[in-house]
């Protein structure tokens, strides 16, 4: 439902400006929306190709575990994983991408010798507690990443709401009543004509009269 407003030179001059300041609004946030495809999707494929090697890296390390697991004896296997412990620190930082702030995790591992006697337990179990802490970072940057790729897509949506908004609703409306406007002030100037120049010709037909 469109909204009434006064068919006055006043009103149509302020309804101008706003249609002028919504079209320089839509088209910036259709180079933001456009701009923000782009990263979207860069960041889309840098992250499958990351998510792809985490995965292989990750099910190495499985494998190394279950390995190890079967040729390790059970209470050498526990006092392992009870024993295998290693602090560290998680750092967030953030950055901002289009006016997106998104988190970037990195997690720093205190490397120390194995707590348990390496002799009771099996090379393949070494190796996976080893190659865990080895690709502990890159499991950290993939979370970064997957999150966001969450930002980015919230911000796509909304972007993607206020263009349509914009296209489809504010200007079209601002136009309609401009057009409205302008037929009305052109019909009164017209009326405004017409009653001037029937004022004239009665001036005319009483001064030949007289």
């Amino acid at each position: 439902m469109k909204k009434k407003v006064n068919p006055n030179r006043m009103m149509l001059l302020r309804l101008k400006r706003r249609l002028e300041l919504a079209q320089r609004g839509h088209k910036l946030l259709k180079n933001k929306q456009e701009k923000l495809m782009q990263n979207f999707f860069a960041l889309v494929r840098e992250t499958t190709l990351l998510r792809e090697t985490v995965e292989q890296e990750f099910l190495e390390i499985s494998m190394s575990y279950l390995r190890g697991r079967l040729m390790t004896d059970r209470q050498a296997l526990q006092d392992a994983l009870e024993l295998t412990t290693s602090g560290g620190e998680l750092i967030v930082a953030k950055r901002f991408e289009m006016s997106i702030s998104i988190p970037e995790f990195s997690f720093r591992l205190e490397r120390n010798d194995p707590a348990y006697q390496l002799g009771a337990t099996s090379p393949e179990l070494d190796r996976a507690f080893e190659k865990l802490m080895e690709h502990f970072p890159a499991l950290m940057d993939l979370v970064g990443k997957e999150n966001a790729l969450f930002k980015m897509a919230e911000e796509l949506e909304k972007t993607r709401r206020r263009v349509n908004a914009l296209e489809y609703v504010l200007i079209p409306d601002l136009e309609g009543s401009i057009r409205t406007i302008e037929s009305k002030l052109s019909e009164a100037e017209r009326s405004s004509q017409t009653r001037l120049m029937k004022i004239k010709d009665m001036v005319q037909a009483r001064g030949a009269r007289d």
